[in-house]
C-alpha cells in the first residue's frame, strides 16, 4: 500500500454523534487519507473509534486540551506530506481530497475553502452559522485571500515548519495565518474545497460558546495591549453594531441567505452582545479557563 498524500487531523471535543458523522464522511470521501483524531472527550467515544474505524490514528488525552492544542498534537503526529485540519462537527464532501491535493500540486502551500451549513431547520442554527462562518460561507472567491477558516485548511510541510513554534504554544489560525503571510506564504482559496458544518447548537449552549471564545480571545491580547486593555473593555459595547454590520455585509454579498439572516437577526444581535460582554470580561480579568470550554 502506497503512503498517503494527505493526512486529515480531527480535533475532537464534542464527542458523539458528531465524531461518528465526521469519520463516516472521511471513510466515504477520503478513503486513502491518513486520519488522525486528537480526542479529549470520554472512554466510550474512543472505544467506538477503535472498534468502528480501526485505521484511524487515535490520540487520547485525559487532561483538558484546547482545540488549538488538539490540532497541534494531530499535526505533529501526521505523516503525510500535506496535512488538512478539520473538526469533529465537520463532514467532508465528495471531491474534497482531490481538490486539496490538486491545489497543492499547482504550487499552493496553504489551501482552504468554504463552509456549508448542514443544520438548516432551525433559526438558532442559522444564527450560530452566521456568527461563526459568514465570512467563509459559499460562494467564496478563488485565488489568493487574506484569511482562511481554521477548520477547512491544508498545509504542506514547509508551511507547517514556519508555524511550528506557534502550534506548540497553542495558537489559533488568527495567529498562524498572519505568520505565514509575513513569511511569504500565500493563502489560497478554492471554492470547491467544501466541508459541511453539522453541529446543532442550543441557544444557551452557543451563547456560552460566544462568551468563552471572546473572553479567551481578549485574554490572549492583553499582553500586547498592556494598559490599553481597559480602553478596549470600555469600548466593547461598540462591538455589537460593528459585528452585526460585518455579518450583514458578508450575507449581502452572497445570494440566497437573505431570508434566513432576516429571521435570525435578533439572535445574531444577542450573540454579538454576548461576545462583547465576553471581551470586556477578558480585558479586565483575563481569559481564565475559557479557552478550554470552546467547542
Amino acid at each position: 500500500m502506497s503512503s498517503p498524500e494527505l493526512s486529515v487531523v480531527v480535533a475532537s471535543v464534542n464527542g458523539l454523534p458528531y465524531l461518528a458523522g465526521c469519520l463516516d464522511a472521511l471513510e466515504r470521501h477520503a478513503p486513502d487519507a491518513e486520519v488522525v483524531v486528537a480526542d479529549w472527550t470520554d472512554d466510550s467515544t474512543r472505544q467506538l473509534v477503535r472498534e468502528r474505524w480501526p485505521r484511524v490514528r487515535l490520540l487520547s488525552f485525559d487532561e483538558p486540551r484546547t482545540v488549538p492544542e488538539l490540532r497541534a498534537a494531530g499535526i505533529f503526529a501526521a505523516q503525510a506530506p500535506h496535512v488538512a485540519v478539520i473538526e469533529d462537527h465537520c463532514n467532508v464532501v465528495d471531491g474534497w481530497v482531490e481538490r486539496l491535493l490538486a491545489a497543492h500540486e499547482e504550487g499552493h502551500p496553504v489551501v482552504g475553502g468554504p463552509i456549508r451549513n448542514a443544520c438548516t431547520r432551525r433559526i438558532r442554527d442559522w444564527a450560530a452559522f452566521f456568527c461563526e462562518y459568514s465570512e467563509f460561507m459559499e460562494p467564496v472567491e478563488s485565488g489568493v485571500v487574506a484569511r482562511l477558516v481554521g477548520m477547512n485548511v491544508s498545509y504542506d510541510r514547509e508551511a507547517l515548519a514556519a508555524i511550528g513554534d506557534l502550534l506548540e504554544e497553542g495558537h489559533w489560525e488568527t495567529s498562524l495565518h498572519p505568520r505565514l503571510r509575513e513569511r511569504g506564504f500565500e493563502l489560497w482559496s478554492d471554492p470547491r474545497v467544501v466541508i459541511e458544518h453539522a453541529k446543532d447548537f442550543g441557544l444557551l449552549e452557543f451563547a456560552s460558546q460566544r462568551y468563552h471564545y471572546s473572553r479567551s480571545y481578549a485574554g490572549m491580547r492583553n499582553a500586547r495591549l498592556g494598559g490599553k486593555r481597559l480602553l478596549y473593555a470600555l469600548g466593547s459595547p461598540l462591538l455589537v453594531p460593528l459585528a452585526y454590520v460585518r455579518i450583514a455585509g458578508h450575507v449581502r454579498r452572497r445570494p440566497g441567505y437573505g431570508r434566513e439572516f432576516y429571521r435570525a437577526s435578533p439572535l445574531v444581535l444577542l450573540y454579538a452582545a454576548v461576545w462583547a460582554f465576553g471581551e470586556a470580561v477578558g480585558y479586565v480579568f483575563g481569559g481564565g479557563r475559557s479557552l478550554l470550554r470552546v467547542r
